[in-house]
């Protein structure tokens, strides 16, 4: 048949041509290109959104407080009794820091990613601190002495007024000093490059943080027979109050650096924020005669009570530091620390005058110079801590 002659003869030629290439494939295959695709510069991730939360454990910069209750030895003489400087004297609340201990606080973080490599995306951050407050409470028939001190703008000298004091009067004093810290921001982000494993990106976008303090400072006073001026048994109620609230807004810029290898994930974050403090100032004090209340308390009277606004340039330093651990391809355990330094926060230990002329006291009988003055002074606050959290990648 010629078709299976045809055939025949076909796949002889073909069975010599298969042995030809088998004993030459080596000079056969150096001569044909080779096609690889490049690898791919980041893992192509799916996960385009993020959360995390965080518990903080940190402390805050305190309120730096003046010497505002003190107390003398029994027996101490009257001009000299609770009086800073004097023998025996020492400070009960104040001349120190208030509200610098560990506090408690939580954060929220969450993101999303433009595109399947996560090399630009957009973040939102807000963390709140549980509120810090520092207390004292002293009351005294007359002994043990407490005296709150200041500085006689009248004499030049320093001075005390009486809450108790053997034979003159009895009573109490207390105050309290409260602390609150919470910030938020929201940033883009943008890959520049990588070093060798590291990945690197930039950071732009806007700032806030508020930092408000309270301090209140009161006391209750029964005249005894020593008194003078006023008939027995008088009772007079003193109270003083200093609020004081920054509140930051600027433009936030930084960069991130980001290791990974095997589940483990080392990250870096630096930034600084640049911008302006809003603060604001209220100063208020009253006194309460046998149930007559007049303005006006001690440390704060007509000279300085009122309410005060301030805006000062500012600028916020901040260092993030970070570990994490790959739970599965979703979920990451993370632990690190956090330092913050912001300038130009108005605090309400800040606001207080303890230079004061006794003539504005209610009843005011006038004359001297008008002090207490509204004090504007501005601290730097430093913020640092640990956090430890988990992350959710969706």
């Amino acid at each position: 048949m010629p078709d299976a002659l045809f055939w025949g003869a076909t796949l002889r030629k073909f069975a010599l041509l298969f042995a030809t290439l088998a004993f030459s494939g080596t000079a056969v295959a150096a001569d044909l290109p080779m096609v690889t695709k490049a690898p791919s510069a980041t893992p192509d991730y799916s996960p385009r959104y993020w959360l995390e939360a965080d518990f903080l454990g940190w402390t805050v910069t305190g309120d730096k407080l003046p010497a505002l209750v003190t107390t003398s030895p029994a027996g101490t003489p009257a001009a000299l009794a609770g009086v800073l400087g004097a023998p025996g004297t020492t400070v009960l609340f104040g001349d120190s820091a208030a509200n610098n201990d560990w506090r408690a606080g939580g954060r929220l973080t969450g993101g999303y990613w433009f595109d399947p490599s996560h090399r630009t995306g957009i973040e939102a951050s807000f963390f709140d601190l549980a509120n810090a407050s520092s207390r004292f409470n002293a009351n005294s028939g007359g002994t043990p002495i407490l005296a709150q001190p200041f500085t006689n703008a009248v004499t030049g000298k320093q001075d005390a007024l009486f809450s108790a004091f053997p034979g003159f009067d009895s009573g109490a004093v207390s105050a309290n000093d409260t602390s609150r810290l919470l910030g938020a921001s929201i940033i883009f982000r943008q890959d520049i490059g990588w070093w060798g494993s590291e990945r690197f990106s930039a950071l732009i976008g806007y700032r806030y943080l508020r930092s408000s303090d309270g301090l209140g400072v009161s006391s209750s006073i029964v005249s005894g027979p020593g008194v003078l001026a006023v008939p027995l048994g008088t009772t007079i109620g003193v109270s003083d109050s200093f609020n004081a609230a920054s509140n930051f807004n600027g433009i936030d810029l930084g960069a991130i650096g980001e290791f990974k290898t095997g589940p483990w994930v080392l990250e870096w974050r630096a930034s600084i924020a640049i911008g302006a403090n809003f603060s604001n100032a209220q100063i208020n004090g009253s006194t309460n005669i046998n149930g007559a209340t007049a303005p006006g308390g001690f440390l704060a009277l007509s000279s300085n009570i009122g309410n005060y606004n301030q805006t000062t340039f500012a600028v916020v330093p901040e260092l993030n530091l970070k570990v994490g651990y790959q739970l599965t391809p979703h979920w990451r355990v993370v632990a690190g620390y956090d330092v913050l330094y912001w300038t130009g926060v108005l605090r309400s230990g800040n606001l207080i005058d303890t230079t004061i002329n006794p003539n504005l006291l209610p009843p005011p009988s006038g004359g001297g110079p008008q002090r207490p003055q509204a004090s504007l002074n501005t601290s730097s606050l430093i913020a640092q801590g640990f956090n430890v959290g988990l992350r959710s990648d969706f």
